[in-house]
């Protein structure tokens, strides 16, 4: 990435946090990186692709492909539990966005459910990749859409950060992020593997 599309990126991150995304405009963000909205253009199409820019530097998937490839020597369980606790941690410091997208998503639906639809089904793709990565094998049920049971697993652990960290503004101690974590990954393994699978 060049000097220049990073310098758009982070004043476009910095304005979206400050008045969201409608009330920002290009203008605005190209003063803020100190180059031409002209130049703004030419890496970024529309306000909405470089909002799609921020989302994929500033959120989880970011971290997400190097926070699997820590745990190679482990068992499927145990690396989700892992991911699961750096994906909470990582939603803890980048709050501010995630405060950013809730807003917006209710004030402009189209653009950015668009946006976040494609973020999740990275997010889908990249914890599919890290179950076909395992070299154990875990028997399925039969008939069982995984992409949906990843989702799910993905969606609560998100619903359970939004609810503590943005809603009720309570940041909970590592003992309780594990303990719940540890809850949602035996959810997900109960309900993909074989009766009797262990």
């Amino acid at each position: 990435m060049t000097a220049t599309k990073e310098k758009i990126i982070e004043a476009a991150y910095s304005c979206f946090a400050e008045k969201g995304y409608i009330g920002t405009t290009t203008r605005e963000i190209a003063k803020t990186a100190g180059v031409s909205e002209i130049t703004l253009f030419r890496y970024f199409r529309t306000k909405a692709a470089l909002f799609e820019a921020v989302i994929n530097r500033y959120s989880i998937l970011s971290d997400l492909k190097k926070i699997a490839s820590e745990n190679n020597d482990k068992n499927i369980e145990e690396t989700i539990k892992h991911i699961a606790k750096r994906i909470y941690l990582t939603l803890r410091k980048k709050k501010k966005l995630i405060r950013i997208i809730l807003s917006e998503i209710t004030n402009h639906p189209n653009e950015i459910t668009e946006i976040y639809n494609k973020f999740l089904a990275r997010i889908d793709s990249m914890l599919l990749k890290i179950f076909e990565q395992k070299k154990e094998k875990i028997e399925l049920k039969e008939n069982l859409n995984l992409q949906l049971a990843v989702r799910g697993f993905h969606c609560m652990l998100f619903a359970f950060f939004q609810t503590n960290e943005i809603f009720l503004k309570k940041e909970l101690s590592e003992q309780e992020i594990e303990e719940t974590i540890n809850t949602f990954v035996n959810i997900l393994f109960e309900g993909i593997k074989k009766e009797g699978n262990k």
